[in-house]
C-alpha cells in the first residue's frame, strides 16, 4: 500500500497537469481579489450601488463584496470566505480529480499494475490519499494567494482575526472541497470519461443545479404546512456556498458532516466498483 501511494505521488509531482492546476489556483486567487476590490472601489464611488449581503443562493460564479468594506477594514477570514463560496476553488478541485483520476486508465497504469494487487481496494485508497493532498495543497495556496494579493490591494485596512475562527472555516471547506473531488473521481471510475465526470462536476459548482433545488424544495415544503426544508443543507455545493466565515457551530458541523459523508459514501461505492468490474 506504501508504495502504491509513493508511486501515486510520484506521478502527481511529475505531471504536467499538477503545476498547471497551481497556476490556475494562484491566478483564480488574484483575479477574484482583484474583482472584489474593483466592486469595493465601485461601491465608493457610487454608494447607492451598496447592497446588503444576499442570504439566498445565487445562480452562476457570483463574487460578493461586503458593504462594510467600503469605510472600514477588511478581515482577511471575511475575503477568504466570499472567494470561497463562488465555488471558483471547486471548479478547479473537479478538473483535477477528473483528469488525475482518468489518466490511470488512459495510458494503462492501472491495467498494468492492477495484477501486482489482489486487493483492488488499495488502488482506490491510494487514489483519494493523493487527491486529499493535492485539494488541501489547492486550499493553502488559494488562501495564501488571497492573503499575498489582499496586502497588495488594501495594505494596512487588510488585516488578520481570529486565527482559530479561520483555521476552522478553512478546515470546513477543505472537508467540503474534498467531498466534491472524490464524487468526480467516483464518477471517473464509474464511467471513464473525464468529459463527463468534469462537465458534471463544472456545471454543479457553476449553480445551474439551484432552480432544480428550488422545484424539490417547494415540493417537499408543500407536503406538510410549515415545513422548512433545504436541500441545500445536505449537499457539497449547497454547503460550500453558503458556509459564512462566521456560521454558527451548527452550521460548521453540518459541513463537517456532509462533507465527510459524501466522501465517504463515494469512496465506498468506488471500492465496490473497481473490486468487482474487470479492468480495462
Amino acid at each position: 500500500m506504501f508504495n502504491l501511494i509513493k508511486m501515486d505521488i510520484h506521478r502527481l509531482l511529475h505531471s504536467k497537469s499538477t503545476w498547471i492546476m497551481i497556476c490556475f489556483v494562484i491566478g483564480l486567487a488574484v483575479f477574484s481579489v482583484t474583482m472584489t476590490n474593483s466592486d469595493i472601489e465601485f461601491m465608493k464611488d457610487d454608494p447607492a450601488a451598496v447592497t446588503e449581503t444576499m442570504e439566498e443562493r445565487p445562480v452562476g460564479i457570483y463574487v460578493e463584496a461586503q458593504p462594510e468594506w467600503v469605510n472600514g477594514t477588511i478581515e482577511i477570514g471575511s475575503v477568504v470566505s466570499v472567494e470561497m463560496r463562488s465555488q471558483l476553488l471547486a471548479i478547479l478541485c473537479v478538473i483535477f480529480a477528473a483528469i488525475f483520476t482518468n489518466a490511470d486508465y488512459k495510458n494503462g497504469y492501472i491495467k498494468n499494475i492492477a495484477g501486482q494487487f489482489p486487493r483492488r481496494e488499495q488502488l482506490v485508497a491510494s487514489k483519494f490519499i493523493v487527491i486529499a493532498f493535492q485539494v488541501l495543497v489547492m486550499v493553502v495556496v488559494f488562501t495564501i494567494s488571497i492573503v499575498v494579493s489582499g496586502y497588495v490591494m488594501w495594505g494596512s485596512d487588510f488585516y488578520l482575526g481570529s486565527v482559530t475562527e479561520l483555521f476552522q472555516y478553512l478546515g470546513v471547506q477543505y472537508l467540503l472541497h474534498l467531498g466534491i473531488a472524490t464524487v468526480m473521481m467516483l464518477l471517473c471510475i464509474l464511467t471513464y470519461s473525464t468529459a463527463f465526470s468534469m462537465t458534471s462536476g463544472i456545471l454543479l459548482c457553476s449553480g445551474l443545479a439551484v432552480p432544480i433545488y428550488s422545484l424539490i424544495n417547494k415540493a417537499i415544503n408543500g407536503l406538510k404546512t410549515g415545513l422548512e426544508f433545504d436541500i441545500n443543507k445536505y449537499i457539497l455545493d449547497g454547503n460550500i456556498t453558503m458556509l459564512l466565515y462566521d456560521s454558527t457551530s451548527e452550521v460548521m458541523v453540518r459541513g463537517v458532516a456532509v462533507g465527510v459523508a459524501f466522501a465517504i459514501v463515494s469512496l465506498f461505492i468506488s471500492t465496490i466498483i473497481v473490486k468487482k468490474r474487470d479492468i480495462r
